[in-house]
This record gives C-alpha cells, structure tokens and sequence, in this order.
C-alpha cells in the first residue's frame, strides 16, 4: 500500500541519525492526554495505574468523564487526588468520543494524545511515540494494540493502524492474534483506532477534530483519511503499545445510549465509504452488500448481528445528509490515498490466504506427535508444556502414503478401453448433464423421487469437473484411504496415542479391503466404511460439547450430515440411529434437542423417497442398486473370516488377518477391567454378526424383483466391535492393566500391511472390473440416436433356460438397479423371449419388437436350428457378431416414439414431427404416468389419460423437433436443497458466540 518513493523516505532516517541523537526531540510537556471514560469501572483502575508508571509523563492528563453512572467518578477524583490525572471534567453520557475530547481542549495544545478508559499504555509507550514524531515528521501516529493480557501467555495483536475495503469491511495490517514479537514495523497508513492516537495540535484544529457524523467507531480511521488527503503524514509506530480491551465493541460497557455496537459499527463504516464516492449507484451497492452480509450472519445463527446489519443499513439509506456532511469535511484533496486502500481483488486474495492458513493448520495437526511431560521437564529452566515433534513421516502420513501407493498399484488393473462396472457397481453416467438427469428424474410409476444417493453422487461428480466415470476411479482408489482417516480423526478424538490410531486405522483399511468392499463394487460397504467413523466422532463430539445458545447445535448438525450419507446409503441405518438415540434420551433428557436434530434433518432428505420405501420396505436393508448384485450367497463358514463377497483375494489372506484380529481382541477383552465392558464389547460382536448371519440367507422384495440384504454395513459393525477393546485398552489410565503396545502395533500393521500387499498384487481381480461391452458398435449408436430404441439381449444356459434382459441408452447406468429395468412391460418382453426360445417364429415378431422399440436382439448360446426357426420371421436381419452370438436387427426403423395412424403407425425417426391437416397422435413406448412430457417445436402437447402407454396430442399443422421425457422432481430437489441448507446452517460456526465474543466479528 506504500509506493517506493514514499517507502524510501519512510525509512531515510535511519541512517542519518542514531536513536539516541534525535534531531528536535518533542517535548513530553507538550502533550496534553485527554481519556474519556464512561462506566468503566471493572477496568478502569488499572488504567489509571499505567499512567502512573508513564516514563515520562505527558504535560497534563485530563479526563472527562461521561456520566458515568457506576463508581468511575470517584475512582477518578481520588486518581486526581493523588496526582495520577491532573483534571476531571464533566461530560453528558450522550457525548460522543471527539465532543468530550473537545470539552478537554483548551485550542493551543502543540500535540494531543488520545486515551480510552479501556486502553492500557505500557510505561514507555508516550516515549516512543515522541521519538517516531521526531524522527519521521509525522503528524498523526497510531500505536500497536495489543488484546488484554492473560496470564501465562504472550502478548497477541490486535490492531496497528487499518484501512477499509470498497464494501466497508475493516482491513488490519496484522492478523487479529498473532504473538506479539516485534516483528512489524513503522508504515504509512489510511487511519487506526482512536486509542494511543498522537496528533499534532495544529492538525487537529485544521482537520476539525473527529467527525460528530461517526459517534462511536471508525472516527480515527476518518481523521486518518481526511489527513493524508490534506497532505499530512500518517504513520504507524508498533515500538508504542496499549492493552486495549475494546470495551465498546464487545458489548462489555453500559451505556444509555442503547445501541448495538455492531450496528453503529457498520452505520459507520458506510459513511466512511460512502463520503469518497460521488457515485450514486455505490450507495445501492452498498445497501445490498449489507442485506448479503445479513443473509451471512442468519446463517452462522446470529440474528442479532443480522438485525443490526440491517438497521445499519436503513438508517444509513435514510441518513443521507450526514454522509454528505462527513463528505464536506474532507479539506480539499492534495494527494491520492488509493495505495493506501485494499486493491478490488483483496476479498478474494485474504480469502485464499485464510483458506492456505487452515491447510497448513491442519496439515501441522496431521503431522505433529505430542509427548507426555515428564517431571524434568516441568520443573526445567524453560519450560512451557511438552515437546511437540513434526515429522515428515508420523505414522498416519507413513499409513496415508502407503495406502496411495497401493491404490496406485491396484488401479492399474482398471485401466482399459471399456467402462469400469461389475458386483454392485453399474456402469457410470457418460457425462455431468446425463448424471444429474439421472438423479433428477423420478421413477416412472412410482410417485415421490428416486434414491437420494444419485443425488449424491451428482453433487460428488463436480469435485471430478463433471465426470462421473473420473468419481468411480477415483472412489474405488481412495475409499480405503479416506476410511482409515475417518478412523484416524476418531481415534485421535477418543486420545488414542498416534501410533496406536494410526496402527487400527490400518487394520480398519485392511478390513475394508478383504471384505471385498472395494473390489466386488459395494457403494454403501465404502460409504459405511467412512461414514461410520465420523458419524461416531460426531456423536463424541455432542458428547464432550459444553457450549451454550446456538452453538450447541453445530454438534449434532455434524452427526446429522454423516448419518444423513450413511442412510442415503443404507437406510436401516437411520432405524438404528432412531433406537440409540431414544436410549440414549431416556438415559439423559437434556440431550433432547441434539437427538431430534441429528434424525430429523436425515428423515426430511430422505422424505422425497418414502414412497418407494413404503412400497417395497425391503429396500431399507439393502444398498444401492439392489439388482445390479448378482445372485450371490456366501457360505456360513466364509461368513466368519470376512468373505461376505468376492473380493478376488485368496481366501488364506482373510483367514490370517481376521484370525489375527480377532485373538488380539479377545486378549483386550479378557484386560478389560469390569464385566460390563466386556459384555458390552461381546454384545457389539454378537449381535450384528448374528444379524448379518440370519440376513445372508434371506432375499427381499424390491422394485422391479428381488435382492439380497446387505451384509457390509453389519460386517463393518462387527469389526468396530473387535476394535473397541483395543481402543481402551490403549487408551487407559497408568493404572489400567494395558497390553504391550508394542507387540499390538506390531501385529495389527503386519495383518493390515498384508491386506494391503495383496491389495496392490492382485488388483481388482473380483467382480469390479474394466469391461467392453459385448454389443456391436453399431447397435449401441442406434440406442443413443434420436431413436432411443432397445435392446432385448437373450442367453441360453447350459439347463436349457433362458437368461434375458433389456438394455438402452440409459441402462444399465446408476438408479437403473433401483427399478423394474422393464417397467409394466415385462409380460410383453417375457412372452417374445419365449417366442425366440421356442419353436418358430411368428410372422409378426418384428411388428411385436417393434411396438416396444425394441430395434435389436442380441442371442448368445443358442442352436443353429434354433437360430433359423427365428430367421424365418418376416422383418429380421441376421449378423453375427462372434462364433456363439447372434445380433438380430428390426428392419423399419423401430423407434420410441410413433404417429398411431389407422392403418399403419410411422415411428418418429430422425425426432422431426411433420405438419398434417389434422391433429395427430403420439405414444412413447412408455408406461403411462402423468410426469411424462413432451413437445413439438417448443411447444407442449397435451397428454391423453387412460391410455396404457404414455400419448399426446399433436395439433393439426404443428412441426418441429420433438422432445420428451419425465419432468424432474424439482419439488423433491429444492426440498432436499433447503434441508442441506438448514444443515449446513445449523453446522456453521456461530457469529459472535463464545468463541468469538472477543474478536467482536465485527470487520
């Protein structure tokens, strides 16, 4: 903000004289002090008692006192009594800070010292600020503001001079507590605080004083502004420095005047502004800054702030005359103070730079290891507390590039030419626009939304610019790293020693990896695999809270969000939340409001998609996508060493490593100190694996068929349960009986280094694979064309059975395993499958085919007499695709969309509707539904009810281009878009709550 030419004479004194020769020292009997006080009681004693230790003294000390109504007058007059201040007057407690300092002037003082009743001097602070005058010429100097000293700790900042952004924001040259270390130095500046303020006398009467038009702050950054446009010098001096309490701007004084202080701060501010801006259109800017500033504070739960934004804004829209005073003020400019002002692009820059600040924050937390303190160290020369040591390589940085390296490793095996899909994994949307058609769209018979995991997974695609296919590498890559760092922040939460988290963070991994969640394509197994440790972190964190007001509700916001994914997921997971908490009330009342945050918020997201839950129940106890699972159940023996899917591991690797986990759970278990620890720890074992045993046998109705419930989250809870006696065995009292942590550590890595070793050996060798896909280039063209046709794919087994399935542009894609693949047709596809397995074909199969705009079919496995009986059909075209496969092709362009005509129906192929002399008739190959819609040339059509599939009315001479499709549940969306909000609402740090109370957030 200082040019060079400015800078080089800022800095010119140095080497021509030394500190102890200054040319034209000031006189201290020069320089009149004025403080006013005002109800300053509770502090304003040891005010006076750095006055007394000044060295030296100003001239003469006079206070006026502001109608104080507690016992600051007698404080003062007994001050006075003794010598302390020299005079005190009387002032009005409606007076602001410049008409009592006025009161105190005489009009002939050659320098002028500004003291607040809040604002503590340190004995040589007068010194230095004379000798800065002396040697720099400067007529207006601000000190260093340090916050109020605690006991035991440094001297933090909280000011030295500030300047003030476009929209009125306050701009420090310091971060607000920083350790005072002598660090800054003197710089020109716009203007400061009142407090510790030298000026020179004859520059004050010039300039007026301070502006009546900013009563109670941002006066001293107005009188800086006015002198260095008047040409005067403005300087800082940190070697000067005051305690300063801000009585004013935290609210701790009272006042008759009862005006919130960040009201007549920001009232302030935008006369500030607005007096150097001819603009008409900057008041309006500024007006609307203030209603977003608003909006701000509403969601970090601070109404007041928010109220106060607001009546400083309508006060200062319908005050425009004190700002065109304050304007008039302002002596004619002789010099620019634009490189005294944060350029435009500095909201941005300090934005960033607090963004890279709490980076490198938690990246210290994350590599730092704290060490107990010994008795040594306690009572050694310089002790402050224990050593904390920062490695490159602590444990969880070694576990976090371990489990890169291996994920690395294991990726390569997904790399190919074709779409990463297999187990319960789908092939992924092709492009940010389909995915998030796909979450927007609601099942087609089925009112409400569809599943809110899409919704999800579209919110996720943007971290990968909008590729979904970029998320699914991505997730199957990481997923082991982010679940054993979601363990990690646990662990650390409950004071686990670094070591020791790092080392069950590991085996978490481990667990995760051999329970084949990764590698068989289980969404909600690696979703729960994250999930469940933050949602347990969360609950530990309402546990431990003690705030007060609204910022108690941040905790169970935080739980509501995680178990909020973690049901989107698997919903039975909301049920078994329900449960906790109610016993979790019953034992403790208070914890009321925390519970029915932390289940309702998840309960009204998921609301949209209730009624496919009320229809088909069994889809709370599955994942996403039920039937994209194939049948697969995995035996009772392979059950209790972890194989609940095909993971593509060799089995012997389950069996060490859950064989090892489990007897060093065991041995933490028999340590435990009570029974019921230990009982509680065998519950946690027992009953979700008994659950999850009486579920691998059974298979629930879902839409569109069945499915198997899911095992994984059970799994995950059965391994946390093997891990808890391990977490309190190591994390017990001195007096605890521990197990040997080395030997632990030791063990569970070498299990987990296992895991991970085949892991990045064997790859993705199960289901989740990178597959092409088995039909022709060609006949998927035709699927995405304008046409939007099906395809009937039909397998002959070995049995003589047949195998079928219908497949187009949009499955199988994510959601499609949410839903009958066939809709209401699947009477219709079934009785053409037989047709194709049967003895000869119809004459009118291609006409069957193509009344639901099926234009290919696709045989595998069949007979070469089979094969021609279907080729003596009228309308087919045969080619062979490989030596056991057959694609068959509809001739007459089959099409999703058709003009039903009297005698014979014209598919819609190239999706250009033709005029005709009277009004036609369009079917979608389509289950009828009332969301379904369409147009012609951008205008709507009409809908037909009653009709078995979904038709329209095309007016008589209306062309164009035809388009159509469900309408998207916007409703559902923007319900779930204002219950994300409400949480994140809820979740966000409070303004002006205990935490921040002292920094007043007031900038």
């Amino acid at each position: 903000m200082t040019s060079e030419g400015s800078a080089a004479e800022l800095w010119s004194w140095i080497d021509e004289e030394p500190d102890d020769l200054i040319p034209n020292p000031i006189d201290p009997a020069a320089v009149v002090a004025v403080m006013v006080v005002h109800n300053a009681e509770d502090w304003l004693a040891r005010h006076l008692r750095s006055l007394n230790r000044l060295n030296p003294r100003p001239g003469r000390i006079v206070v006026v006192d502001n109608g104080s109504s507690d016992s600051s007058r007698a404080i003062l007059e007994q001050a006075c009594a003794v010598g302390t201040i020299d005079a005190v007057l009387t002032g009005d407690p409606r007076w602001t800070f410049g008409q009592a300092v006025l009161h105190a002037l005489r009009g002939d003082e050659p320098w002028i010292w500004l003291l607040h009743d809040d604002s503590t001097p340190m004995p040589n602070a007068l010194d230095e600020l004379l000798r800065g005058a002396a040697l720099t010429g400067a007529d207006l100097l601000f000190p260093k503001l340090l916050q109020p000293r605690r006991r035991n700790y440094p001297e933090t900042l909280s000011e030295i001079g500030q300047t003030i952004s476009r929209s009125g924001r306050r701009v420090s040259t310091v971060e607000a507590g920083d350790i005072d270390q002598g660090q800054d130095q003197p710089q020109e500046i716009l203007g400061g605080s009142t407090a510790g303020l030298l000026i020179k006398g004859v520059v004050w009467r010039q300039l007026g004083g301070l502006a009546p038009e900013l009563p109670f702050h941002r006066d001293g950054l107005d009188l800086g502004w006015r002198a260095n446009e008047a040409g005067f010098r403005v300087l800082t001096w940190p070697e000067a420095a005051l305690n300063h309490r801000q009585a004013g701007m935290i609210g701790l004084r009272e006042t008759v005047i009862a005006e919130d202080p960040h009201e007549s701060d920001r009232l302030a501010a935008l006369r500030v502004v607005a007096a150097r801006g001819p603009n008409p259109r900057r008041k309006g800017a500024l007006v609307l800054g203030s209603w977003a500033r608003a909006l701000g504070f509403l969601l970090l739960k601070s109404p007041r702030l928010a109220g106060a934004e607001l009546r400083a804004a309508r006060r200062f829209a319908a005050e425009s005359g004190r700002v065109a005073e304050l304007r008039a003020r302002s002596v004619s400019m002789t010099r620019d103070v634009t490189p005294l002002l944060p350029n435009r692009h500095w909201p941005i820059r300090n934005a960033f730079d607090k963004l890279g600040s709490g980076i490198a924050e938690r990246y210290r937390d994350f590599t730092s290891q704290e060490s107990g303190i010994s008795i040594d160290e306690m009572t050694g020369d310089d002790y402050a507390g224990g050593p904390t040591r920062r490695r490159v390589f602590t444990p969880v940085a070694l576990l976090t590039v371990l489990l890169v390296l291996g994920g690395s490793l294991a990726v390569r095996t997904l790399f190919g030419t074709g779409e990463v899909f297999g187990g319960g994994l789908l092939p992924a949307p092709a492009s940010f626009r389909d995915v998030w058609s796909q979450a927007l769209s609601p099942v087609v018979g089925t009112a409400g939304a569809d599943a809110p995991w899409l919704l999800i997974a579209a919110v996720l695609s943007l971290l990968t610019f909008g590729s979904p296919q970029v998320l699914v590498i991505l997730a199957l890559t990481l997923a082991p790293l982010l679940a054993a760092m979601s363990v990690h922040s646990l662990l650390r939460r409950l004071e686990v020693p670094q070591g020791a988290a790092a080392a069950l963070a590991a085996v978490w991994a481990g667990a995760v990896l051999l329970l084949g969640l990764v590698t068989a394509g289980d969404i909600a197994g690696m979703v729960l695999a994250i999930v469940l440790p933050c949602l347990a972190r969360a609950v530990v964190v309402i546990h431990t809270d003690e705030s007060v007001g609204a910022e108690r509700l941040r905790a169970p916001a935080g739980a509501a969000f995680w178990l909020l994914i973690g049901a989107a997921a698997w919903p039975v997971l909301w049920l078994l939340a329900v449960v906790a908490g109610l016993v979790w009330v019953v034992k403790e009342r208070q914890r009321l409001v925390e519970v029915l945050i932390m289940v309702v918020l998840p309960a009204a997201f998921l609301a949209p998609w209730a009624p496919t839950l009320f229809a088909w129940p069994g889809r709370i106890l599955t994942g996403p996508d039920p039937l994209a699972w194939p049948a697969f159940s995995p035996p009772a023996t392979a059950m209790f060493v972890g194989r609940i899917l095909p993971s593509g591991f060799p089995v012997l690797v389950n069996v060490i490593f859950f064989g090892a986990l489990t007897l060093v759970a065991l041995h933490a278990t028999i340590r435990l100190e009570s029974s019921r620890q230990r009982l509680m720890v065998l519950g946690g074992f027992g009953v979700p694996l008994l659950i999850g045993a009486l579920l691998s046998r059974l298979v629930v109705p879902v839409h569109g068929g069945e499915a198997r419930a899911l095992l994984s989250g059970w799994a995950l809870l059965v391994v946390a349960a093997l891990l808890a006696p391990l977490v309190v065995t190591l994390t017990g009292e001195e007096d605890r009986p521990r197990l040997d942590r080395r030997i632990v550590v030791g063990l569970l890595s070498g299990a987990s280094g296992l895991a991970l070793a085949v892991w990045a050996l064997f790859g993705f060798s199960g289901p989740v694979t990178n597959q092409t896909s088995a039909l022709p280039s060609y006949v998927r063209d035709v699927t995405t064309s304008s046409r939007q046709t099906r395809i009937l794919m039909i397998r002959s087994d070995a049995d003589g059975g047949l195998t079928w399935n219908v497949v187009d542009a949009d499955q199988p894609r994510w959601g499609s395993g949410e839903r009958n693949p066939v809709g209401s047709f699947e009477d219709d596809y079934a009785a053409l499958v037989q047709l194709f397995g049967g003895g000869d074909a119809p004459e009118d199969l291609a006409d069957r085919l193509a009344d639901v705009a099926i234009s290919h079919v696709w045989m595998r496995g069949f007979s070469a007499e089979q094969l021609a009986a279907v080729g003596n059909a009228a309308g087919l075209n045969r080619a062979v695709a490989d030596e056991r496969t057959v694609v068959w092709t509809v001739i007459g362009l089959p099409s999703r969309a058709r003009i039903l005509g009297d005698a014979e129906d014209l598919p819609v192929a190239d999706a250009e509707i033709q005029a005709a002399g009277g009004e036609q008739t369009l079917e979608l190959a389509e289950v009828a539904d009332g969301r379904w819609q369409a147009s012609v040339g951008g205008r709507r059509l009409e809908s037909l009810p009653d009709r078995p599939k979904a038709t329209f009315v095309v007016p008589a001479e209306l062309s164009g281009t035809l388009t159509w499709g469900m309408r998207p549940a916007w409703f559902a969306f923007g319900w779930q878009v204002f219950v994300v909000l409400a949480l994140v609402t809820l979740a966000a740090p409070t303004a002006g709550g205990a935490a921040s109370a002292r920094r007043g957030l007031e900038d």
